[in-house]
Parts: C-alpha cells; sequence; structure tokens
C-alpha cells in the first residue's frame, strides 16, 4: 500500500514536459500526460516511459490541454467514429511492424555490429524511417499497444551494443513488441 500511495504521489509529482491531455481524479488531484485512454475499465495514461492506469471510477473527468490559436482556450476532444482511429492506429501499427521486422533482419549482420547506425552505412536508413515515424502525429495511438516508435529505435541501440545478443532488455522489449502486433 505504501508503495502505490509513493507511486502516486510520484505520479502527480512531476507534470509532463508536453502534456497534452489532464486526467482529473475525483480526490481533486491533476495528473498532466501526453495521452490518455480508456480500457478495461480504466482510465490509462501514458507517464515516464510506462502505461498507467486507475480505476474509471475513481476519475472525474478528462480534459485535452490543446489551445486554439484563434480563441485562447481549452477545446474539448472531438468525438471519433472509432473507425478513423483504428484505421489509423492499424496503419501506423503496420509501419512498426515492418521497421520491427527489418531491425529483426539486420541485428545479427556483423557489419551492423561493427558500423551501427553511422551516416556512411545502409543501417541509417532505417534509423531515419523510424525518426520520420516516430514524428508522425498517428505515432501516438501506439501508446494504447504500449509501444512507440522510439522503443524501436532503443532496440535496435541495444542490438548495436550487444552485438546482436539477446539482453534482458531485448527480450522484455520483444515480449511488449509480440503482444502489441498480437503475435503472443
Amino acid at each position: 500500500m505504501k508503495k502505490v500511495l509513493f507511486l502516486l504521489l510520484l505520479l502527480l509529482s512531476f507534470p509532463a514536459i508536453s502534456a497534452a491531455d489532464i486526467i482529473i481524479l475525483k480526490n481533486g488531484n491533476r495528473i498532466e500526460t501526453e495521452k490518455a485512454w480508456e480500457e478495461e475499465g480504466q482510465i490509462k495514461f501514458y507517464r515516464f516511459g510506462g502505461v498507467f492506469g486507475f480505476p474509471k471510477e475513481q476519475v472525474l473527468r478528462i480534459e485535452n490541454e490543446q489551445l486554439d490559436r484563434n480563441q485562447h482556450e481549452l477545446k474539448e476532444r472531438p468525438v471519433s467514429t472509432g473507425t478513423d482511429n483504428l484505421a489509423q492506429e492499424n496503419e501506423i501499427l503496420s509501419k512498426v511492424r515492418e521497421l520491427y521486422l527489418e531491425l529483426m533482419d539486420f541485428k545479427d549482420d556483423a557489419l551492423f555490429h561493427e558500423v551501427g547506425f553511422s551516416q556512411k552505412y545502409k543501417y541509417v536508413e532505417w534509423q531515419n524511417k523510424v525518426m520520420k515515424t516516430n514524428e508522425d502525429p498517428r505515432s501516438k495511438l501506439l501508446l494504447k499497444k504500449g509501444i512507440t516508435p522510439g522503443d524501436l529505435s532503443t532496440l535496435g541501440a541495444e542490438y548495436f551494443k550487444s552485438r546482436g545478443m539477446e539482453t534482458k532488455f531485448s527480450r522484455y522489449m520483444n515480449a511488449e513488441f509480440k503482444k502489441a502486433f498480437g503475435l503472443l
């Protein structure tokens, strides 16, 4: 119980750098986060590189902090049909899956172990595609799956560092990607 209370206090103490959603709890506490969503009876949110959640009953509301440049006031999040978001989520997930499979193909290459993502070699093209995908606004939809394109870049760096060997971190990240892709 003390650990849960400590985690809650820690989460409430540090505002997110680029918050887009504000979760207002019924006890009055506010949590700023990049993205909040409802899943399995919980309000989940991305914070400190992980996904956290509260029971929906503890949440009063979620505010969106996007400012309308003309009116300078808070705007409500537009209601989506869900179909558009699902299609966009599938598109970006497919792109990340393709990049993940490319990494799995070259992670054991001896040349990659020597040069990594140096500018003169082909592996930097993969890194550039990952960075471009990370800049895609749809990439935020992947937070619901517990992954980001940045995680893929970090996994690539881990394989370079370990010379293609599996580490505790790479096994964990592979499991997260496979779960997101529906392979587990």
